[in-house]
């Protein structure tokens, strides 16, 4: 059993075990991961700074810390990841939700709203923990919710976070392969599909190089082998007036938009900036 120590101690070495291995934020990481050890919210934590270490939470935390050291991802160590303001339970089988991905959420909520959609039919295509589609469903009344992903691992992680997230769960979940199996036709379509090239696989942090599912990061040589093919299906999956919202890789937006075009002649279609001013989204407004 490891002695008891003080928490500030064990918080600051821990920060400076995580800075030594090259992770960013290391202060903070060794926070969350102090607090997921203890149990303790933050403002207890700050509150109890010169308070000892219960000795089982120690062993909790150094064993937390050790796998971070090994650059697995902090949310695959707590099992949450906060997207949208609401708290997402996340395994090595799903993506970690990225706050790029909110975008999505924004783009499709403001089109239902202005297009005053009161009962939507909304697909999250490659679903994953289900982030995009729940928090539609969580701010838009209304929403009938269908998850699909390859994935069954997948789909039993967003199935639970609907089961916690959703007030009123009125959402199905389906493995197979883009809109194929699903009944449609969709007021909404959201999809956060694999889009980086596999050549461009090393060049990533190894928390994602490493630890996230690779069918969940790379389709194949170009990276927008599936968003093709969805924008394919969307000619006759899209209520008029609906919505498809397609997250993509910056650099890919014109030839996604180009196919869009082609696809559906009379779309409105826009490419949408995230936050760091990075074209990040693709939406089509079917005509």
């Amino acid at each position: 059993m490891t002695t008891p120590a003080i928490l500030r101690d064990v918080w600051l070495a821990a920060a400076a075990e995580l800075e030594s291995v090259g992770i960013d934020d290391a202060r903070f990481e060794a926070e969350v991961l102090l607090r997921h050890a203890t149990g303790l919210t933050r403002a207890q934590l700050y509150a109890s700074l010169t308070d000892e270490v219960d000795p089982a939470a120690q062993d909790r935390f150094q064993t937390a810390l050790a796998e971070r050291t090994t650059r697995k991802p902090l949310a695959y160590i707590t099992g949450t990841r906060e997207f949208y303001r609401l708290e997402f339970h996340v395994t090595p089988d799903v993506l970690i939700p990225r706050p790029e991905s909110e975008l999505l959420v924004d783009a499709a909520l403001d089109h239902m709203r202005q297009a005053r959609i009161r009962s939507a039919l909304v697909a999250d295509v490659g679903a994953g923990s289900g982030a995009v589609g729940i928090a539609l469903a969580r701010h838009r009344r209304g929403v009938n919710l269908i998850c699909s992903d390859v994935s069954r691992e997948a789909l039993r992680v967003a199935r639970d976070n609907a089961n916690r997230l959703l007030r009123r769960p009125n959402a199905a979940f389906v493995q197979g392969d883009l809109l194929t199996p699903l009944p449609g036709p969709f007021h909404c379509v959201v999809a956060n599909l694999p889009y980086i090239p596999e050549e461009r696989l090393d060049e990533l942090e190894p928390e994602v190089a490493e630890h996230e599912p690779r069918v969940a990061l790379t389709p194949g040589t170009r990276g927008t082998e599936l968003i093709l093919r969805l924008i394919t299906q969307l000619p006759s999956r899209l209520h008029p007036n609906g919505i498809a919202v397609l997250e993509v890789d910056p650099g890919q937006e014109s030839a996604i938009a180009d196919a869009a075009h082609q696809m559906l002649p009379n779309a409105d279609i826009a490419v949408l900036d995230d936050v760091s001013q990075r074209p990040r989204a693709v939406r089509i407004i079917a005509g």
